[in-house]
């Protein structure tokens, strides 16, 4: 059986050796007395009534609540949670105020018994910043949502939006490298300069005055070459007035080019009975040269020609030398 003792007991500072604390299942609430110890077998609290209430000898801090004020005090809940204590902390550094805001981060600094020791601001960087690596390339993932990086005009802007990207780039851009693009290119500036020595085209067609779309054109177009200061720049151009490919020799003077079908024609002549014969090739000129051959034995004939008009030429032969029907050709070329 239990042993009670009514009087103090004095170890005279001896050891208690092998003790067990009192076991109870539920704090004790009758016959308190102040330093009364025991071991709660539910929570597994050593704890002390302080004369209040029980106290739980040491345990872990589950919860510091700091409210700022003209110090700073704040609450302190034990495991158990049975017990509050509010601690002053008008003592410490911290300086009484607000922290933090939509540009910058509040930073609090915790001793190693819980207390507030400082509190400062640190702002809030805007610069991204992926360091380079070994490894793998590094991703960036931002779901469905749109990607923007807004500057000023000496920075990129880049939007993101249904798989597509695209890159505002400052007024001045130079690629130091090769640039490849893979789809269409459109330029709308409007001066394009190429600086290489060699273009290479896979299209056969060059189109100049492609963004003409009207039915009357009045824009010339053709193809210069630029002769430094050796001597003026010739070319070859289309004039929209007269319809016609002209060139220069020397950049003011256009001469028109002729072309097959519009400054060329041909006929045979001869009826067997008549000396002379008008033919009109309607070239359009009195500056024509007048051909003719047999047609059977391809030797050159001479009869006399009269540049009638500007589109008939007349060519009479002698009366001993009618030709046959058809037996002689004609060639009218025009000249300039």
């Amino acid at each position: 059986m239990a042993l009670s003792y009514l009087t103090d007991i004095n170890l005279n500072k001896n050891e208690l050796q092998n003790a067990v604390i009192q076991k109870v299942g539920t704090d004790p609430s009758s016959g308190l007395t102040a330093g009364w110890l025991i071991y709660n077998t539910a929570s597994n609290q050593l704890k002390v009534y302080d004369g209040t209430d029980w106290t739980n000898v040491g345990g872990d801090i589950t919860r510091v609540n700091i409210t700022a004020g003209t110090g700073l005090s704040g609450t302190l809940d034990t495991q158990s949670g049975a017990h509050t204590q509010t601690i002053d902390l008008a003592d410490t550094a911290v300086t009484p105020g607000s922290y933090g805001s939509s540009t910058a981060i509040p930073v609090i600094t915790v001793d190693q018994q819980g207390r507030l020791t400082a509190a400062t601001t640190a702002a809030i960087s805007t610069d991204l910043t992926i360091a380079a690596d070994s490894g793998s390339n590094d991703i960036v993932s931002i779901g469905a949502d749109t990607l923007t990086f807004a500057g000023t005009t000496n920075e990129i802007e880049t939007t993101v939006s249904n798989n597509q990207i695209q890159i505002g780039l400052p007024d001045d851009v130079t690629i130091g490298n090769n640039l490849v693009v893979t789809g269409n290119l459109t330029v709308s500036g409007t001066t394009t300069t190429v600086n290489t020595e060699t273009i290479n085209l896979a299209d056969n067609i060059i189109t100049l005055n492609s963004n003409y779309a009207g039915s009357t054109p009045t824009e010339n177009g053709g193809i210069e070459i630029e002769r430094g200061t050796a001597d003026d720049n010739v070319a070859l151009r289309w004039n929209e007035t007269s319809d016609t490919w002209e060139l220069t020799k020397n950049g003011t003077d256009y001469y028109e080019v002729q072309t097959v079908g519009e400054s060329t024609y041909s006929t045979s002549i001869g009826n067997g009975t008549d000396t002379s014969y008008a033919v009109t090739h309607n070239l359009g000129s009195q500056d024509v040269i007048v051909q003719l051959y047999d047609n059977s034995s391809l030797d050159t004939v001479y009869a006399d020609v009269v540049r009638t008009s500007t589109s008939v030429v007349t060519i009479d032969f002698s009366s001993n030398s009618i030709p046959s029907t058809n037996d002689i050709r004609v060639l009218i070329s025009k000249i300039g």
